[in-house]
């Protein structure tokens, strides 16, 4: 990342904070919990295209990370540097933010083990699952030269 793209980006940052009204506590506590939409498309059963929606609501950072301890890594996972066994923590975390529609952990360990998923689709549920519930985690870099 050059300085200055590091530069443009914390000065559009700083532009949005500047334009934003001051929260109280009040509106803080209020906030509801972050939600994602996307769609999956497939087909039906004469093969014509279909697009599903499916909506996530973000579980609390605690909730997410009781989730991480449930499904700790295996041994070769952990050499790997994993911190969860992703094998049991997708199906999981799928299930804990599914929202439209609600799945249960039966569900969704069933879509994530399916051959009809590829790897690719069924990871744009994990991914999207890990998404709505780390989005706005804001990592500095610092430029290098």
């Amino acid at each position: 990342m050059s300085e200055t793209s590091t530069s443009s980006d914390t000065t559009k940052v700083e532009e949005v904070a500047a334009k934003a009204a001051t929260a109280t506590f009040a509106q803080l506590r209020a906030k509801p919990r972050r939600t994602l939409s996307f769609t999956v498309t497939t087909t039906d059963e004469d093969g014509d295209e279909l697009a599903l929606r499916i909506k996530y609501r973000a579980i609390s950072s605690k909730e997410y990370d009781d989730l991480i301890a449930e499904h700790p890594p295996t041994q070769k996972e952990k050499q790997a540097g994993a911190v969860y066994n992703v094998d049991s923590f997708a199906p999981a975390l799928i299930a804990a933010v599914s929202a439209e529609p609600k799945l249960s952990i039966e569900q969704a360990t069933e879509l994530y083990k399916s051959p009809d998923w590829a790897g690719g689709e069924i990871a744009t549920l994990f991914f999207n699952a890990q998404r709505v519930c780390n989005s706005g985690l804001d990592v500095p870099f610092n430029a290098r030269d």
